[in-house]
């Protein structure tokens, strides 16, 4: 009985070996896995003038802008298809249209897909070259979105793909389901004749890095780590599990309205110079270890601390549920 177990199993990885090998068609209940791939790629061009919006949905595949000193908006689209033969491959690759559109003022990729069948796919991967005072407006269903050197507001949605950002000026909007996000390099507080001024971000899973951070900053995270550097304006991150650090700039003004809560995780909070505030620390299991000099209000708690820092004008909240808290 065990022998014949024995052997059916070896069967069954010879076959998977021999299928990797081979690289050939196979069908499982019904089921095929496409292994024809076709590419080609689209050039699209078309003036562009300061203050634009540039919008794209790649829908599956990554996005990248960059923006530079130009006056056209230049778009390399590369479609990869994949189906179970080389002719319908190229049938799907064909048949996905792009356009680059203008709307008022705003420029827009339109992209339209085939109809397509069990066992087939269509990526579409944008890689745009814009003018850098714009306004950019992204979203992805699965694939990563970066963007570099743009002076404009920013908003970027992605269900499954990594978000990367360097060096921004303007208002910052990020919605992930599921991804790591990395931003560097930011500044809210310039005016370029719009009303900036906050990075919100929110994400379900995916840890976030931020530094050099000039502005106010939210974020929202259901899992993952949260990491700040070298920030200067308000900080409002709360997080249901994961670690929590945030250190400010040591030109940052020493009043500020910081609020650090997570359910599960230590945090690690730098202030900037001279700090000012009125200060809440709570954690139900965990220590808590400062370096600043705090005013204690009211009785000292088992889980917390009330008081003041400096003179109190501004805003400090840390709590965490489980995990030692530490200020410096």
């Amino acid at each position: 009985m065990k022998s014949g177990i024995f052997t059916r199993i070896l069967l069954y990885c010879l076959l998977c070996s021999l299928i990797a090998i081979a690289g050939c068609y196979i069908q499982i209940r019904g089921y095929s896995f496409p292994q024809a791939r076709y590419e080609r790629t689209v050039q699209l061009s078309r003036p562009m003038s300061a203050g634009t919006l540039f919008a794209a949905n790649s829908n599956d595949g990554w996005i990248t802008v960059t923006g530079g000193d130009i006056t056209d908006c230049n778009v390399t689209a590369t479609i990869i298809a994949r189906a179970d033969s080389d002719e319908k491959a190229r049938r799907i690759a064909e048949e996905t249209k792009l356009k680059l559109e203008q709307f008022g003022s705003n420029l827009m990729v339109k992209l339209e897909k085939p109809i397509l069948m069990t066992n087939q796919s269509v990526d579409v991967q944008l890689k745009a070259m814009v003018v850098k005072d714009c306004d950019l407006e992204l979203s992805t269903n699965d694939g990563d979105i970066t963007i570099e050197n743009i002076n404009g507001n920013t908003d970027i949605k992605t269900d499954d793909g990594s978000v990367s950002l360097a060096r921004i000026v303007g208002n910052i909007k990020i919605r992930s389901n599921d991804g790591s996000i990395d931003v560097q390099q930011v500044n809210t507080d310039v005016k370029l004749q719009r009303d900036y001024g906050l990075i919100d971000i929110q994400t379900d899973d995916g840890g976030v890095t931020l530094s050099r951070v000039r502005g106010n900053l939210k974020v929202r995270s259901n899992d993952g780590s949260t990491r700040v550097e070298d920030v200067t304006g308000d900080v409002n991150i709360q997080s249901d599990d994961g670690r929590l650090t945030v250190a400010y700039s040591d030109d940052a003004g020493g009043v500020c309205n910081v609020s650090l809560v997570t359910n599960d995780g230590a945090i690690d909070f730098t202030a900037p110079p001279n700090f000012s505030a009125d200060a809440e620390i709570i954690t139900d299991d965990g220590s808590i270890d400062t370096d600043l000099p705090i005013k204690v209000t009211g009785k000292l708690g088992k889980s917390g601390i009330k008081g003041t820092i400096g003179t109190g004008e501004g805003r400090l909240y840390i709590k965490t549920n489980d995990g030692s808290i530490r200020i410096k």
